[in-house]
């Protein structure tokens, strides 16, 4: 059995590292951006909330050289802990690429035992339903409507910029998530 994450403000707080990244492409690649207009709106796949004209992979380059800012989320390491001890695997799916994840899960200090990158919104249910999770926790609506389809339970954390409505059970943050998991299996 298996328990899939979200990334971004699930289990690692990207915020900085991407508004570093975004200060980069206004200060030394002269793109006009509204910093802080955009990052109201962080969370969502870079695509979806970077105007149009925005070079992603330069976005994502700039990205892995900030890397440092890169933090867990409060809980995380223990909500990992939790899925071993209840001998499941930890899978994250996220919009971000391949690289971001694997070096922002790194950077956090984070183990997981498979990584789905490049998904967002309905296309999570497709990997959720391969990897026979039982439970996807995010920040989202749109991963809760993942959850739903892929038939696992919708557990969202309140950590992101919208909340998770149409959860089946919301987390305050994931220190919650090892009681609620002991409870839930």
């Amino acid at each position: 059995m298996a328990i899939g994450f979200d990334l971004d403000m699930t289990l690692v707080d990207s915020r900085a590292v991407s508004r570093r990244a975004l200060q980069r492409l206004v200060s030394d690649y002269g793109h006009e951006l509204d910093v802080e207009g955009l990052m109201e709106r962080y969370g969502l796949p870079p695509a979806a909330w970077l105007p149009a004209g925005t070079d992603l992979e330069l976005f994502r380059q700039l990205q892995l050289r900030e890397l440092s800012l890169t933090t867990a989320m409060p809980g995380a390491p223990a909500a990992i802990a939790a899925i071993r001890r209840a001998g499941c695997r930890a899978i994250v799916i996220t919009a971000a690429s391949a690289k971001v994840a694997a070096a922002m899960l790194t950077a956090a200090g984070l183990a997981v035992d498979r990584v789905h990158a490049d998904v967002w919104g309905a296309g999570k249910a497709a990997p959720l339903h391969e990897e026979r999770c039982w439970a996807f926790v995010g920040d989202n609506p749109e991963d809760m409507l993942a959850a739903h389809k892929a038939g696992a339970v919708a557990v969202g954390v309140a950590t992101g910029t919208a909340m998770p409505t149409g959860a089946d059970v919301v987390l305050t943050d994931l220190r919650a998530f090892p009681s609620w998991l002991s409870l839930a299996l």
